[in-house]
């Protein structure tokens, strides 16, 4: 029975990896068109810039090695809005569940134990169950597979909520480990191995210190107070109630633990898909785009950032190539964009990261603690991204 449990796992998991469509925020090299209101593709106020020199043409070579979109992927892009977002949709619902099924799969065939070896390090550093552990592992996959299954195990009572939320938190950091090699090595690439290190070693670091005291800060502070957690209306005694119900069967076990929770988590998606799928159609998130760079300014930053960053908001490699040009040109060095780089990111990144996570955010974990996650978790990378990016800052300095 373990064993057949096991296969029917790593089965999902390789098809989960080999799709590619399951991680938490898109990449950073997402489409650089925005619908209209009528639903056809317009140009977005930010302006397109095109490589003009050395340094661009080997960051746009870069990019086409590291862009690899599946014929499914290219078929969705050419759908109109509303018939990608139903497909949207429907795929955002399929990873739910598949995460709640997965983390009771786990569970009931006692696989959990197994890898909850792998993830030791971290559940002790935060006095968690193990039962968190297997979705730290998920989340360098899917963080929206990781986060449903913790929200399986909160239901079932295999974790409190305390253990649930930390736990949310490590995972949409672990989840960026997957997007570094859309940015980091493109870029780095092009403008040279100080700038790779640089990029890299900025990241990897804002990552660490994130997961190490996110964790430390639940097991020191947040445990003392926080020593249980409040069991979802409706799903009171389903952990005492399943286990009973073993005897049943092994599958019938699995949908007793699950079927609450994805009747629940599929009425939240539902409506704050919809809602959100309206902002973007009129144009929302497009506006606070390209608005939002305008409320930050730099002034230690050279004149240039003007330029490339709200060329950043547009996408990232989009920024990337502004900045080539103004290298090639000798108007900033290297060095220089690589911070002007990381500071757009801190500005345009979380605009496009609330746009899609939020939904997700919501449906798993509901509509108040869902928006306050979703927005805490922006809050959160930022400080660390900046914290380490003055640190990259004053060693060059």
């Amino acid at each position: 029975m373990k064993f057949r449990s096991l296969t029917i796992v790593l089965i999902l998991l390789s098809c989960l990896y080999s799709g590619g469509l399951y991680a938490q925020s898109p990449p950073q090299q997402a489409t650089e068109t925005v619908q209209s209101s009528q639903g056809t593709s317009v140009e977005s106020p930010q302006k397109r810039f095109k490589p003009e020199g050395k340094t661009g043409q080997a960051l746009e070579a870069e990019k086409k090695k590291h862009s690899s979109f599946s014929s499914f992927e290219r078929w969705k892009m050419k759908l109109s809005f509303w018939p990608r977002k139903g497909m949207l949709l429907l795929e955002l619902a399929i990873i739910i569940s598949i995460g709640i099924l997965i983390g009771q799969i786990l569970e009931v065939s006692g696989t959990m134990r197994l890898l909850a070896i792998f993830t030791r390090p971290l559940t002790w550093m935060g006095r968690l169950n193990r039962e968190a552990g297997p979705a730290f592992l998920m989340a360098f996959q899917s963080g929206a597979v990781a986060n449903s299954m913790l929200i399986g195990q909160r239901d079932s009572g295999s974790i409190n909520n305390r253990e649930l939320y930390t736990s949310v938190y490590v995972v949409s950091a672990l989840s960026l480990f997957a997007h570094l090699p859309t940015f980091v090595v493109p870029i780095g690439v092009a403008f040279g191995w100080e700038a790779t290190a640089a990029l890299f070693g900025v990241r990897v670091l804002a990552i660490v210190l994130q997961i190490v005291i996110t964790l430390l800060v639940s097991r020191f502070c947040l445990a003392r107070f926080w020593t249980g957690g409040v069991t979802p209306v409706g799903v009171a005694g389903q952990g005492v109630k399943s286990r009973k119900q073993s005897k049943n069967g092994f599958w019938r076990t699995v949908w007793v633990r699950s079927r609450k929770t994805l009747k629940r988590l599929l009425s939240y998606l539902l409506p704050t898909f919809i809602f959100m799928a309206f902002l973007e159609y009129y144009g929302f998130f497009e506006w606070l785009g390209s608005t939002m760079p305008g409320l930050f300014t730099f002034e230690f930053l050279p004149p240039e950032s003007l330029v490339i960053i709200p060329a950043q908001a547009l996408s990232l490699y989009n920024g990337a190539i502004a900045a080539a040009n103004f290298i090639d040109v000798g108007q900033i060095t290297a060095r220089q964009a690589v911070i002007v780089i990381l500071f757009g990111s801190m500005v345009t990144a979380p605009v496009r990261t609330f746009r899609h996570a939020l939904p997700t955010y919501i449906a798993i974990l509901g509509a108040r603690p869902g928006v306050i996650v979703s927005i805490s978790t922006q809050v959160i990378r930022m400080l660390f991204l900046l914290l380490c990016t003055l640190g990259l800052m004053a060693w060059w300095h």
